[in-house]
């Protein structure tokens, strides 16, 4: 087995550490939506692609 690469970036945002209260609300807020099939996320991937394609 070889080595895993790793990044050595790190993704942890400096700051104050979130509360428990701010973290459901912000899991409340998503679950609100807004929510697509299949079909509607893969044109709007494709309008952006063509959008942003040179």
């Amino acid at each position: 087995m070889g080595k895993l690469k790793t990044s050595k970036n790190s993704l942890v945002v400096q700051g104050p550490a979130m509360n428990e209260d701010e973290f459901k609300s912000m899991i409340k807020a998503a679950e609100k939506g807004p929510f697509y099939t299949v079909k509607q996320a893969s044109e709007r991937i494709h309008n952006w692609k063509t959008k942003y394609s040179k």
